[in-house]
């Protein structure tokens, strides 16, 4: 099978900068960066989250979608995978100001492990697509796979860092026997490209057979330019440009899905992103900004949308989209949330994002799961209400092959 692509003008054509490379069979193929119509969060790897692995029954709700008729249909074409934390919470893997240690190599280590186990994660992913395609014939293509990168931060504890002690910035680990000093953007380039290069070695040795690597996913959900807070601690602007510059070399794509409004997200294409998606964080009570503000802020930077919504499984209780909260008693939070829910789907419509630009599904660690298998009608039925919407969107037809 062929990886289908949405049709784009700004893509770049890479036939003939690759030739330093190592291009996998996968890339070698491609004439275009891979973009999406739509993609599925899947958070794993915090041995504090439940469920803590992917099986290929979790995997199913996101794979296909059984609806009223008992109709079985394929549902996201792309999942992004990722994680936040891990070390009981003590450890980050993006810039944080809330106490945590930086990742190091061995917790970056410790996403490959996980997402590339022999049983679970990617390998349970295409098992699940493979028992589907018995089911209801080949997918339309190979599903696609965005794997996210933990930010190579510069000091070993940035908020211990910003309060004026422990400033260590050669913490994370060596590559080819050097040791990475973070204070140097270079260095944290050199992470980064380590990391991608893990990536695709562990896809090829893999084989998998219905799943297909189509790029990676910056972590960090604001970026800095020369002026902006503490810019001389990240500088966006030499190591994510020079991210997507060697990301596009190998025929893959970059990605992002900043919070509403954040810094960054207005100048996403001149850091070299292929697709920016943000989050309009409308899900929660008293949002900062107005459908109208997010939806033009879409519209003026030609980005796409997040829909939002979460569960039972470690989110606040009044953030819960089902009408059973985990303790199995009545959530008094479900129908508002769900009326929630519900706005992304018609100011998507209203605005004419529905169709035309990406979306992407956040869901906590498994609402979407728990929404498929609740008995509750209610929550059914919101349930093939986000199916439809995602299965019946249009952009999933402007693709080439």
């Amino acid at each position: 099978m062929k990886f289908r692509y949405i049709i784009s003008v700004c893509v770049v054509l890479l036939s003939g900068c690759t030739a330093h490379m190592r291009l996998y069979e996968w890339e070698k193929g491609r004439t275009t960066i891979p973009h999406i119509a739509d993609a599925a969060i899947c958070y794993g790897g915090h041995s504090e989250r439940n469920p803590y692995l992917w099986t290929p029954e979790r995997f199913s709700k996101t794979v296909t979608y059984i609806d009223e008729e008992g109709t079985e249909h394929w549902l996201f074409d792309n999942m992004i995978v990722m994680e936040l934390w891990t070390d009981n919470y003590e450890v980050t893997y993006s810039i944080a100001a809330d106490g945590r240690a930086s990742s190091k190599k061995e917790h970056w280590q410790q996403q490959l492990d996980y997402w590339f186990d022999e049983e679970y994660g990617l390998s349970a992913l295409d098992e699940c697509i493979s028992s589907a395609a018995g089911r209801i014939g080949e997918p339309p293509s190979k599903r696609g796979i965005i794997f996210s990168l933990p930010d190579p931060v510069y000091f070993e504890n940035y908020s211990k860092a910003m309060e004026g002690y422990n400033r260590n910035t050669i913490y994370w680990g060596d590559i080819d026997g050097v040791q990475m000093d973070f204070s140097k953007p270079e260095d944290r380039i050199k992470a980064y490209e380590w990391m991608v290069g893990e990536v695709r070695r562990h896809f090829h040795k893999a084989e998998y057979e219905y799943i297909e690597l189509i790029g990676f996913y910056v972590l960090s959900e604001e970026l800095s330019f020369p002026g902006g807070f503490r810019y001389e601690y990240k500088q966006h602007d030499i190591t994510i440009k020079a991210l997507a510059d060697y990301c596009h070399s190998v025929n893959e794509g970059l990605f992002w899905v900043p919070y509403a409004m954040a810094p960054g997200c207005g100048r996403w294409k001149e850091l070299g992103f292929d697709q920016c998606i943000m989050q309009p964080n409308m899900y929660w009570k008293n949002p900062k900004w107005s459908w109208e503000q997010i939806e033009n802020m879409i519209e003026d930077h030609d980005m796409g949308m997040e829909l939002e919504f979460e569960g039972t499984h470690g989110e606040p209780q009044n953030s819960s989209i089902l009408s059973k909260l985990s303790d199995g008693k009545g959530n008094p939070y479900a129908e508002e949330n769900k009326a929630r829910l519900r706005e992304y789907f018609e100011n998507a419509i209203e605005r004419g994002i529905y169709g035309t630009r990406p979306l992407v599904l956040y869901s906590g660690t498994d609402a979407l799961y728990e929404l498929a298998v609740s008995e509750d009608s209610s929550d059914i039925g919101l349930y093939h209400q986000l199916c439809r919407f995602i299965k019946d969107n249009p952009l999933k037809s402007n693709v080439s092959y």
